[in-house]
């Protein structure tokens, strides 16, 4: 299975799109600053749905997002399920480098959510967060985008919040 949210707006501040989010259950996925699997789990049955796992071409504003001088990049894509309905869609951008001089184990995820490792280990720095609006089946959602240090080697995470209510 693929899955292509259309980007419909440019990457923010939390502060430039903020008045823009209406719901305010959304604004609190928005924010959260723990793992999303975890919060997904407190309400319903957690599933990861593994969709890509490869080097792939990453677009221009990803890799200044990053700053990063590696070539090859690990695009890594999984929907998170909720009681068998999907919930969040994210794309992680691990640089080639990050994985050689950064955490080797970024490589090695698989179906193993990323969240198990980011807030278990006291070595990631979380530094920059964006919000974007995305369009997918005719239906609007946010996300994040948030860049990561690992021994100094960043990758991000983009996050897209499948549901416009409380879930």
């Amino acid at each position: 299975m693929t899955m292509q949210p259309k980007q419909i707006s440019s990457w923010e501040s939390f502060d430039a799109i903020h008045k823009y989010v209406e719901n305010e259950y959304v604004k609190s996925w928005l924010l959260e600053s723990g793992p999303i699997t975890k919060r997904i789990g407190l309400q319903r049955k957690f599933k990861l749905e593994l969709l890509s796992d490869s080097i792939a071409d990453v677009e221009n504003q990803d890799q200044e997002f990053l700053g990063s001088k590696s070539k090859e990049f690990k695009v890594r894509e999984v929907i998170l399920h909720g009681d068998d309905t999907p919930i969040v869609f994210a794309r992680t951008i691990i640089p080639v480098l990050t994985i050689e001089d950064g955490l080797d184990e970024l490589g090695r995820l698989g179906s193993k959510p990323l969240g198990d490792i980011l807030f278990e280990k006291k070595i990631f720095q979380k530094k920059d967060s964006v919000y974007a609006s995305f369009e997918y089946k005719q239906n609007s959602f946010w996300g994040r985008k948030i860049k990561y240090l690992v021994n100094e080697q960043p990758f991000s995470v983009m996050e897209i919040f499948l549901f416009k209510n409380e879930i």
